[in-house]
């Protein structure tokens, strides 16, 4: 009896840890924030823009997993996997957690015109 009412408990515990409802953090490009990233979730309509902070904020269906990716005009489009393992180990999730993920996004550099002379 006792082995059943410490199995409903964990049961009930583990079902009362809230989910999160959103995907948010931060997108950055040399330790400043970028403003208009778009962000979005791949295959699917769904998107939303950083602000002047870098901060954004983007609905998660709920028993759902998604890549995220990052779009700004010139700058290299990234694509971040929302949770992934580590040779089978611990899950891991980015941009779901209670500490705010940062992406940092890079440039893209096109080579000088005198590089091919």
């Amino acid at each position: 009896m006792r082995i059943i009412f410490l199995l409903v408990s964990i049961l009930i515990i583990s079902s009362c840890r809230t989910k999160p409802k959103f995907y948010r953090g931060y997108v950055f490009y040399d330790k400043k924030p970028l403003l208009n990233v778009i962000v979005r979730k791949d295959n699917l309509n769904e998107s939303t823009q950083t602000d002047s902070t870098g901060f954004f904020k983007l609905p998660k269906e709920p028993n759902s997993i998604h890549l995220l990716i990052f779009e700004k005009t010139g700058f290299i489009t990234d694509t971040i996997s929302s949770v992934w393992t580590q040779h089978g180990e611990k899950v891991n999730y980015t941009f779901l957690n209670k500490t705010i993920d940062t992406i940092f996004l890079r440039k893209i550099t096109l080579p000088n015109k005198d590089s091919y002379k």
